[in-house]
């Protein structure tokens, strides 16, 4: 019995008994179970046609309902704020996905034209051996590490030949424990990580987490890393057909609007405490510099906090010198400040919220930094991750940007995406580590943790805690509660892994223990 734990919990959540849940969720997934019939329903939880047609006709409302929940019957009162103005939202067309760039993309580092790799091509389309280009591109790599310029087709055929059964017997046994194996392979080399951070190159006074505390975070599938940061790739041309990667000022353009930039970013805030008020002094320098104005700093405040700026120094056009006061909506008010002046508490609400007020950039993004690759093309390093805003802004690649929050990728692009990012924050960081542990393993880690169509923990709130056998979800962590809640619904353990058959004590069933050998003795 394998019961699909996602379509148990969709069951309880409509008011369907877990006793019920339990036994219609086994082997089904929701798809099959909100097509049942009540004769089915009645047939496979032992129920009477009545109490059968009952949790049917929850199935059918919760179908209409587009999966609400259809025990919440409260009222929703809808208040509409008076709209704001804002920006207009511009729609961005969709990529075309092209096959062959593609691959050109991800196969760009590999010199097709290296008379070692064209050898070593010809001797395995002669051979009849399949392998990839990356195992060819490796291969040529290590020859020519020991001073070889080329192969003659001996030579080539020899190494093919070699490479071919060599990535056949990498291939898995049937029955071999890989789990453990993998846990094994990961889990040596994690002792000796060091819980240290390492320096971010090119961006001051910030530090990347590395080493253990990265990998546990990966694993436990944190909604967000402490040290979120993005690798922003830009096209190679603008809408104008300028060109856009290669030109330093304007990517740093699309970096100072890609920044957050506070108040305090662009002037020095002084508190009147004893005439309760604020003093903006505006840096032009830092206004240049974030590609804004004092008008624009002047509407963007008055429209965040809805009060009268006065310019105290400047014209309205380039104010240096902004006064803002608590309670102040207009300018009419202030003829009456005198009989009603503002709080010290509601002056010190106000400086609060001055301080943290976004006026440009995109939310989370707290630094942007431009750095130029190999191939003498700029991208914007930050510090912070909000993929799917940087994604909308014209100008960006969004088939190259990355961010190292898992959870965004797979919130913007999807399962697949995410269980890729996995894969490549693990080896990013045990390289970075310098330890060396075989891909396939973080494949399996990547494989578990995304299996069940999102991203999911390896602890007891997500693949431990999930799975099938209550032995070895027992032998994990709150055991009396799983033997409890087995024992109440009559859940059965088929001890098929490894956790169950040790706690039971017979033999597991990898290795040795998936065949059974008997003796027939010769009567003659």
């Amino acid at each position: 019995m394998v019961v699909k734990s996602a379509t148990k919990k969709k069951l309880m959540d409509m008011g369907v008994q877990e006793e019920f849940a339990h036994k219609l969720a086994d082997d089904r997934k929701w798809d099959d179970v909100k097509i049942l019939s009540p004769g089915e329903i009645a047939q496979i939880c032992g129920l009477s046609s009545e109490e059968a047609t009952a949790i049917h006709n929850t199935l059918l409302a919760h179908g209409k309902s587009g999966g609400s929940d259809s025990r919440s019957a409260t009222t929703t009162v809808v208040r509409r704020k008076k709209a704001l103005r804002r920006t207009a939202q511009r729609e961005l067309i969709l990529q075309a996905y092209d096959e062959e760039t593609k691959f050109e993309t991800i196969g760009r580092d590999i010199d097709r034209e290296d008379p070692i790799y064209v050898a070593l091509i010809k001797a395995a389309e002669k051979e009849g051996i399949i392998l990839t280009e990356r195992l060819f591109e490796n291969l040529a790599a290590g020859i020519r590490e020991r001073g070889k310029v080329k192969l003659t087709p001996t030579q080539a055929k020899k190494i093919v030949t070699q490479s071919g059964a060599q990535y056949k017997r990498a291939s898995v046994d049937p029955f071999e424990a890989v789990g453990i194996v993998t846990a094994q392979s990961i889990g040596e080399p994690g002792t000796q990580m060091t819980m240290r951070t390492f320096h971010y190159a090119g961006v001051a006074t910030v530090n990347v987490t590395q080493g253990l505390p990265r990998i546990i975070e990966i694993v436990d599938a944190r909604k967000s890393p402490d040290t979120p940061t993005m690798n922003i790739y830009v096209e190679e041309f603008d809408a104008k057909g300028k060109p856009l990667a290669t030109e330093e000022k304007a990517v740093q353009k699309l970096a100072a609007s890609l920044e957050t930039t506070t108040t305090q970013d662009i002037a020095d805030i002084d508190v009147e405490v004893a005439q309760r008020y604020i003093m903006l002094k505006l840096n032009n320098s830092h206004l240049k510099l974030k590609n804004m104005t004092g008008a624009e700093v002047r509407d963007k405040l008055s429209r965040a906090t809805k009060l009268f700026i006065a310019i105290e120094d400047g014209s309205e056009l380039k104010p240096k010198i902004l006064k803002i006061i608590p309670g102040v909506a207009k300018e009419d008010d202030l003829k009456e400040i005198d009989a009603n002046p503002p709080t010290y508490t509601a002056l010190l609400q106000l400086e609060e919220k001055i301080k943290t007020l976004r006026l440009k950039g995109v939310k989370d993004i707290h630094r942007a930094n431009v750095q130029q690759d190999q191939e003498g093309q700029y991208y914007i390093s930050t510090i912070g991750s909000n993929l799917s805003k940087v994604s909308d802004f014209a100008g960006v690649d969004r088939g190259r940007t990355y961010t190292n929050n898992i959870t965004s990728i797979h919130d913007y692009l999807g399962i697949e995406a995410a269980r890729q990012a996995i894969i490549n924050e693990l080896i990013l960081t045990l390289e970075g580590a310098r330890l060396e542990v075989d891909v396939r393993h973080l494949l399996m880690v990547a494989d578990v943790m995304t299996s069940e169509g999102e991203v999911r923990a390896i602890g007891r709130h997500g693949v431990s805690g999930t799975k099938h056998s209550i032995l070895a979800r027992a032998a994990f962590e709150v055991t009396v509660n799983h033997l409890l809640k087995a024992g109440i619904i009559g859940e059965r353990d088929n001890l098929t892994g490894v956790a169950e058959n040790i706690i039971v004590g017979q033999p597991i069933a990898l290795g040795t223990g998936s065949v059974e050998l008997f003796y027939i003795p010769d009567n003659e």
